[in-house]
């Protein structure tokens, strides 16, 4: 009887820890990666870096966490949809902030005290008036009006950065 107990207990042991090691094989890979063409902005420094590019400079930025779902949603699929549909380089026009930071610990209310901005992913187009950064235009994704691709041609429209015709 008590071969059979050791027996099946090793049995259970032995198939516990081959799907444990199954598992950490085929587990999904969580990392985040970048295109080499994409540069990010870092928060801490963003302020600096506006004020460094001059009076009158205008800078189109968005405003993403690599924490956040919808940011990487955006992103990756509405961004993307709107360059299918403007034949814009995203990359060209507009500078990635970093906010993954801000998002880890917390901190995202800075968005509102600094720049305006009340949720994120969004889109701001800043300019450089008497040596203070000046939010012109926001662009905001909230839970009550998620972004849409439209939305962000509308915002590209309005603030001068696309004015063709949309390739559906």
């Amino acid at each position: 009887m008590l071969k059979k107990l050791l027996f099946a207990f090793l049995t259970l042991l032995m198939l516990y820890t081959i799907s444990a090691v199954a598992y950490r094989l085929f587990e999904p890979d969580s990392t985040y990666t970048t295109s080499a063409d994409q540069t990010y902005l870092d928060y801490n420094s963003l302020k600096e870096y506006l004020v460094s590019t001059g009076e009158g400079a205008v800078h189109y930025l968005y405003f993403y966490s690599a924490d956040d779902d919808t940011s990487v949603y955006v992103k990756n699929t509405v961004i993307t949809s709107v360059e299918n549909m403007t034949s814009l380089q995203f990359t060209r026009i507009l500078e990635t902030v970093d906010i993954t930071e801000l998002d880890r610990e917390m901190k995202t209310n800075k968005l509102a005290e600094d720049w305006g901005i009340t949720s994120y992913p969004a889109f701001a187009a800043i300019v450089m008036e008497n040596g203070v950064p000046v939010v012109k235009s926001k662009l905001e994704y909230t839970k009550d009006h998620p972004l849409t691709a439209q939305d962000v041609v509308t915002w590209l429209q309005e603030n001068g950065l696309y004015t063709g015709t949309l390739h559906q």
